[in-house]
């Protein structure tokens, strides 16, 4: 029983917390109506040669209609999904296992970044073929396959852009990865190729923020992750 002489504000978050340890052994309970919502119709409004401005006029769960301004890639094509980024493991005998990453100029933040290695999935092109091709032309590097990640999205509140994670194993002593460049990229593209042993990842992350660098948020993730948040 609570006593009435805590505080309102612990008395509801005692029972916040009583409802989560009821709920989260199972499925998590969804309160709202999945199919009260929906996207009635498009109304492009510009459209460039990579992306596209659109007004989503949609229905809100109370039957409301409203209008939301909506980024989308125009490479999409028939692909599932826009683009992958690759969460690439680099084994070497006698060293621990490290993550490649890459630094790269981006404009719209006007910063160089710390990110995975990522790439738009060309047309007829497989989510595997896209992954090893990205990581070759931004790392040098030739690796294989070892998962492929659900879809999911990049910047829901703006975006229509979606994407997959994809694992690759690197064989560090393999000849083909023994002259690995420090400096790689395409036209327009070039990216600095930096190799993290994993059990120092958060470390080097703070310090590449402590440079003026901007941490890509999967890579972001994916470190909170690792450590056990």
């Amino acid at each position: 029983m609570i006593r009435t002489s805590l505080h309102p504000s612990r008395i509801i978050l005692w029972h916040t917390l009583a409802r989560f340890q009821a709920t989260s052994s199972g499925v998590p309970t969804m309160t709202t109506n999945q199919s009260s919502c929906r996207v009635d119709s498009v109304e492009e409004i510009a459209s460039g040669k990579w992306l596209s401005l659109s007004n989503y006029l949609w229905t809100d769960h109370a039957g409301k209609n409203r209008k939301w301004e909506v980024v989308g890639r125009t490479t999409k094509g028939s692909n599932t999904q826009d683009c992958v980024a690759v969460i690439a493991k680099l084994k070497r005998a006698g060293e621990s296992d490290s993550l490649v990453l890459v630094k790269q100029f981006r404009p719209p933040l006007k910063s160089y970044t710390i990110e995975l290695p990522a790439g738009l999935i060309d047309p007829g092109e497989t989510v595997e073929a896209t992954a090893l091709r990205e990581l070759k032309e931004e790392t040098s590097l030739t690796g294989r396959v070892t998962g492929i990640g659900r879809e999911v999205a990049l910047d829901p509140g703006i975006s229509s852009v979606t994407m997959k994670l994809v694992t690759v194993e690197i064989n560090g002593d393999a000849s083909e990865n023994r002259g690995m460049k420090k400096v790689c990229g395409v036209a327009g593209e070039q990216t600095e190729v930096l190799i993290v042993p994993l059990p120092q990842l958060e470390e080097h992350l703070k310090d590449f923020a402590a440079q003026g660098f901007v941490i890509d948020s999967r890579l972001e993730s994916l470190s909170l992750g690792l450590s056990g948040f």
